[in-house]
């Protein structure tokens, strides 16, 4: 892979380099820190939703729009000079509002730079998270007989103390996990977004309580969503500042006590999510967070007699274990998991290939693929096939491959050695059974000597039914599959165990029309141009999927997701009138 020099013209095709090719004025270090949420003005005129007055925060667009990207950039790259500064030290667990050491620990490096130590953590075992849920039930009382509104309170404080400190969670999201600045920023701004959302919808819903008036004389009713009690929160590494949030939130606002496990390649932002809850005033023991592995703690938080529910967000496999243990053990708690995708796009006769190649190339390859929503199967009409792949082949050709850190970065390192090991399983797959017209290799590059960074690969030639066009993989790999019209196309993306996200190229309103009532996904995208599958936003664009994809079918970031962390209650006082 080779870096890009795009002109502006250039730009307008190519919308995955940012934001380089972006005016550049010059402004005072650190300046505009705190950017005003964008006013989607018209989405809420022609809306006839109620409550779409919910603004996103957009950082980065907002920057872009003022002319004001050089203030960005400094602020950013000045807060990877903090954090680099800070990182490296030892992280206890966070047990009822205390530090608590661990008998063991683990060491977390870079995954653009493996010299470079981020911290060691405190490994929890299954006496920690005893300890720890026997915080979160002692503070559950007290938690759920909090009036509603002064939970929400709690969590407008906590969303604007992450709007204080974006850049340097922006930059620990870079040093950690390998995203770009970018994609770092925007993934911030929507665990603000979360906060914010969720915060206006127990609002708007007033609590979830509701009078149900009086069906019969003297008979009074009401009807309301109580608590379940403890939650397990169970985060994922690719979101690990934004789904962390939104789940641990969720389980939190609506009156539950939490034990928050995040993924063992990135506990340092979790460390600063609860750091911030706890500071924006959320009781001691309400939550707690304990760092570890799977098997030493997310299998004994799962199965803890105490905890009655869990969220979680990653592998379908661990997703059903944990909705078997809850079965065996006959807890009737709800299990609210987000479960992976393998994400088809169709390409059709009438598709614009400017906006096709450009939303395939990002949806694959942003953050290395290593994304639920990342584009994996691309289904071309025939006719359009060989232009479309030779298209796709020379803009990820160009795709730069760089530190995260860098200005101009894309394609990010892959998190561990376990994914870096499944690349190279399926490309040698993939040269074996099928073409691999582009990439297939490790990076070689003296710039990148200690980061795990591999080419993107786009690969033809291989079988609808094959393994590699089945199976979801979490890398930059996406299989081309030619079709004879949209029926085929339509048929094969849904012929999948997966449900989760869908694109469409096409300037045919029929043939819009058709797709959206056929397709088998939760979200679905025509003509984006942005990310043919990627790139959700908070209330606009709520997140989740249909089928293996999901337990719930309701979405993160929607109008429905909050209930689901509540259980009902009818209550009814009947009223002696007689006097």
């Amino acid at each position: 892979m080779t870096q890009c020099t795009l002109s502006p013209d250039a730009a307008v095709t190519a919308l995955w380099i940012t934001p380089g090719w972006l005016p550049q004025p010059t402004c005072d270090r650190f300046d505009a820190m705190r950017s005003p949420q964008t006013d989607n003005t018209a989405w809420r005129e022609t809306s006839n939703m109620p409550g779409t007055d919910f603004s996103n925060e957009q950082t980065l667009e907002w920057f872009q729009r003022e002319g004001r990207m050089a203030a960005f950039d400094r602020s950013y790259e000045a807060a990877i000079a903090d954090v680099r500064n800070m990182v490296g030290e030892s992280h206890p667990l966070w047990i009822g509002g205390e530090p608590v050491e661990a008998d063991e620990s683990f060491t977390v490096t870079s995954p653009g730079d493996r010299e470079f130590v981020i911290g060691d953590f405190a490994s929890g075992s299954t006496k920690d998270v005893s300890r720890a849920i026997r915080a979160a039930t002692d503070a559950f009382d007290d938690w759920q007989g909090m009036h509603w509104a002064d939970r929400i309170e709690l969590f407008r404080a906590a969303a604007e103390r992450m709007r204080d400190r974006k850049f340097e969670l922006a930059a620990t999201l870079t040093l950690e996990n390998g995203k770009n600045r970018a994609e770092a920023m925007a993934e911030i701004d929507e665990g603000i977004d979360f906060l914010r959302f969720y915060s206006r919808e127990l609002e708007r819903n007033d609590g979830y309580e509701r009078d149900t008036g009086e069906p019969t004389p003297a008979q009074h009713c009401r009807n309301v969503l109580r608590p379940h009690g403890v939650f397990g929160v169970v985060g994922p590494f690719n979101f690990p500042f934004a789904i962390l949030a939104g789940m641990t939130t969720g389980a939190l606002i609506t009156g539950n006590t939490a034990v928050v496990k995040p993924a063992s390649a990135t506990p340092l932002i979790a460390h600063k999510v609860i750091e911030i809850l706890s500071g924006a005033g959320i009781p001691d023991g309400v939550v707690n967070l304990v760092t570890g592995g799977g098997r030493s703690v997310g299998q004994p938080l799962v199965e803890h007699e105490d905890v009655a529910g869990v969220v979680f967000t990653g592998s379908r496999a661990v997703g059903r274990d944990i909705q078997r243990t809850f079965l065996e053990q006959g807890k009737a708690g709800p299990v609210i998991a987000e479960l992976g995708g393998k994400n088809p796009v169709i390409v059709n006769e009438h598709a614009d290939l400017d906006k096709a190649v450009t939303g395939v190339a990002r949806g694959a390859f942003g953050f290395s693929g290593q994304k639920c929503s990342a584009t994996a199967r691309v289904y071309v009409h025939e006719g359009l096939f060989d232009v479309f792949t030779d298209r796709l082949v020379e803009a990820t050709s160009g795709l730069p491959v760089l530190p995260p850190e860098h200005k101009d970065a894309f394609i990010a390192p892959l998190i561990d050695e376990n994914v870096l090991d499944r690349y190279q399983r399926i490309c040698e797959t993939a040269r074996t059974e099928g073409t691999i017209r582009v990439g297939g290799d490790l990076v070689e590059d003296p710039q990148l000597p200690n980061g795990r960074f591999v080419e993107p690969t786009v690969v033809t030639d291989i079988p609808h039914e094959h393994s590699l066009a089945r199976e979801e993989h979490f890398l930059p790999f996406v299989t081309i599959h030619p079709v004879a019209d949209l029926d085929e196309g339509i048929t094969k993306a849904n012929d999948s165990e997966y449900g989760l996200c869908a694109g469409l190229f096409t300037e045919d309103d029929d043939e819009i029309g058709t797709w959206f009532d056929r397709i088998e996904a939760g979200m679905c995208y025509v003509n984006r141009q942005q990310s043919a599958t990627t790139g959700a936003l908070v209330q606009a664009q709520p997140f989740g999927g249909w089928k293996a994809s999901g337990t719930t079918s309701k979405f993160a970031g929607g109008y429905w997701y909050l209930p689901q962390f509540t259980r009902e209650q009818t209550r009814t006082v009947v009223v002696d009138r007689s006097g």
